[in-house]
This record gives C-alpha cells, structure tokens and sequence, in this order.
C-alpha cells in the first residue's frame, strides 16, 4: 500500500525547477569566479559530522538533524560551516602559512519552522579569512560580500555592522549574571527595545546609566554615530569596540563601499563565536538577512589550533527570493539552434552541431530523422528561433524561424 506521503516533501525542503536553478547556478558561478580574483581558494567538507564538532551553547543540538552511524556515533549535518572548516584547517591545515583564505559553496541544515526565506535545507556561499586579526582583514570580507552583492543585480541592500565588544561592556558595566545578560542579548537579537529598556533599567545603578546605555545601542547612522558613542560610552570593551568601527569604517571607505554600509551598534548574531565584528546584509525585498559574518578569533582553539578568524556567508536561497521580488521570474536559457536531418545526413549533421557548440552555441538535435516539414514544427512548438536541416543530397538549409 502507498504511503500517505509517497510523493511529498518533507517540510523545509523543495525543488528547483530549471529556471531557479538556472539563475542559482549564476549565483555560484559568479561568487567562485569574483573570490577567486581575490586569492580566495575552495575547500569542501563532509555534509554531516560527529555532533560535538557542531554543537555549542546557541547551537542547540534541537536544531540539528541528527542520526546514529552503525556503531552507534552520534551524528549531524552540517548546521553551518564555520565550524567545519574550523575544524578542517586545525587538523589539515596547520602547515599551511597564514593568512588562509578559503571559500565554500554548500548545501546546510537546520532544523527550524519553514517559511519564505527560511529552509531546513539551503543554500550558502562563504568565505574565511583566518590567520590576522586586524580591522584590514575585516574591512576585505565585508568589501568582498558587498562587490558580490552588487554582483548579483542587487542594488537596495545594506550591511549594518557592529561589535560584539559594545554588549559585552554594557554586560561589564551592569555587572549582569549569564542569565541576565542572555536575557539582555535576546532582546537585542529581536530588536525589541521595549524589553531592553526593561532589562536596563533592571539592572542599571540610576535611570541616568540605563537611558545612556539605551541611547548607546539604538544608534544607527553613518561614521557620525561614533562621535555620538563616545559621549556615552564607558572606559573598557565598549570603546575598544568602538575604536575598532571607527578604523574599520575607514578601511571601507578606501575600498569605496561606504554608501552599502551602515553602522548598527546594537547589532549581535546569534551564534556565540562572534569575538569583534558583527555585520549582517539586508535588502528591502527580504524579511530577514541575506548574508552575515563577523571575527570570531577563539573558534579554531576549540579544535586544538588557536588562530583569528573572520568571515561571511550568503544565504543563495534568499537573495534568489529577493532577486524574484525585484526582477520578476527567472528565465530558462533557451536553445539557439535545432539541427535536424534526413535518413542518411546524421554524420553531417553532428558535425555541424559540433561546430556550433564550440561557439557556446546552444544546440539541441531532433531525435530522429525527419521531413523538413517535422522539423519546422518542432522548432516552432520548442521556440527554437533557428533551425538548420541536412538533406539526405548532402545539402543543408539554415532557416530562421518566425514567430
């Protein structure tokens, strides 16, 4: 008996139709070709692993697919890949003289309530710099997710950018518990400033400190921001976080992509290796991000190989979204040129095809001999626009197809 199911997807999960994947595959294409140009290098890891090498404090082992080997292993796919590449370099790679820039193009997983935008399967391409750890290494990812961005035909987006060190001085400056200070960060994490609020005035010594450390994270702006910061912030974490922004914004004036950048200081990620850096690309078609990253210099020591890193990923699944949303539909590529023959003409014929596809010309054969007339229609009913017919005499005939 069939099951119920036969024939379903799963939630999370779709296909691609050859339009989409047409596009997608434009997407990979363009991302490999632009960060090779700037000494990036491929690397491919495993689609599942031993779940320790991916779990930690935020990413909770109930966001994982999870399954036993045969001797009993737990283990999971890939939730992101950071961390296997972390891994990967740490235990491959430790010859190698930094700094190592790697890039990614990778199907992960996560385990979470589907919706647009959001899949239990998608789609990324990534980069890691790892090695230095200086506002230049920083300033070339973001630069970099950005030339790719303008790349894809997008022209709306934004990259806000932060630093994790501007929350951990405020959790310095409240003295909060790790509960409290996890409270204050899902707050954050949400944009729910109401519950901020709450949480400072919690935990600040006067309504004075908590209205300033409120001012300190709502503000958003160009470098004029960093001014305003500095007014409001302690001695410690925060300044240095705010030192760091302020040669880093430089950075990427130089690269020339300050009108894509906006600086968000109460910008944080959600996954826990962040040490520096936080930035997030988004686009007015999109609900949520389309690409993040950010420094995170201890990942690598928890693989036994300390060493700075930082980086980025792009959700292709989101900015195919956003790409629709803005440019319509994607188009299947059509093919340019139907060749088709008489009983006897193959040999002529498939060397003609060959040519053709040696032009990058997009070429399909009938599949069968067949009178001039047949293969007109087939053209016509495929919307092949031209058609080139052997005779069986030896002759050819290059006909152009009217609507």
């Amino acid at each position: 008996m069939i099951s119920g199911r036969f024939g379903r997807l799963a939630p999370g999960v779709r296909d691609v139709l050859p339009a989409e994947a047409y596009r997608m595959r434009k997407l990979k294409d363009t991302f490999s070709a632009l960060v090779e140009t700037w000494g990036y290098q491929e690397v491919v890891t495993p689609t599942f692993e031993y779940i320790e090498n991916l779990a930690s404090e935020e990413l909770q082992e109930g966001n994982f697919f999870k399954f036993l080997d045969r001797q009993g292993h737990l283990m999971a796919l890939r939730p992101d890949m950071t961390r296997p590449i972390a891994r990967l370099v740490a235990t491959r790679m430790k010859g190698v003289t930094p700094p190592l820039r790697l890039y990614y193009l990778a199907n992960v997983f996560n385990y979470e309530q589907p919706q647009v935008g959001r899949q239990r399967e998608f789609y990324q391409a990534g980069v890691e710099l790892m090695g230095y750890s200086s506002p230049e290494a920083d300033a070339e990812v973001v630069a970099l997710v950005t030339e790719y961005l303008i790349q894809t035909g997008l022209d709306d987006f934004q990259i806000g950018i932060g630093n994790v060190g501007i929350f951990h001085g405020l959790v310095q400056q409240l003295n909060l518990s790790k509960e409290e200070a996890q409270n204050l960060k899902d707050a954050l994490g949400n944009k729910d400033y109401v519950r901020v609020e709450e949480l400072l005035m919690q935990h600040a010594a006067t309504p004075e400190e908590a209205r300033r450390a409120l001012d300190l994270i709502e503000l958003r702006g160009g470098p004029e921001v960093l001014d305003k910061a500095i007014e409001l912030a302690q001695v410690g974490p925060t300044t240095d976080a705010l030192d760091n922004l302020r040669q880093l914004y430089s950075c990427l004036k130089d690269y020339g992509v300050e009108r894509y950048i906006t600086l968000d200081l109460g910008l944080l990620r959600g996954l826990d290796y962040y040490t520096g850096l936080v930035f997030e690309g988004y686009s007015v078609a999109m609900g949520f991000p389309i690409c993040g990253g950010g420094r995170y210099n201890q990942l690598l020591a928890h693989f036994g190989y300390p060493m700075p890193a930082t980086g980025f990923a792009v959700n292709l699944e989101r900015v195919l979204v956003t790409l629709e949303r803005l440019q319509g539909p994607p188009k299947e590529p059509q093919p340019e040129v139907l060749v088709a023959w008489e009983e006897g003409s193959l040999a002529k014929a498939l060397d003609k095809v060959k040519e053709l596809r040696g032009q990058n010309i997009r070429v399909i054969t009938s599949l069968a001999e067949c009178l001039p007339s047949k293969a007109r229609g087939e053209a016509i009913s495929l919307g092949v626009p031209r058609l080139i017919y052997f005779y069986a005499n030896g002759t050819s005939e290059d006909i152009t197809i009217q609507d």
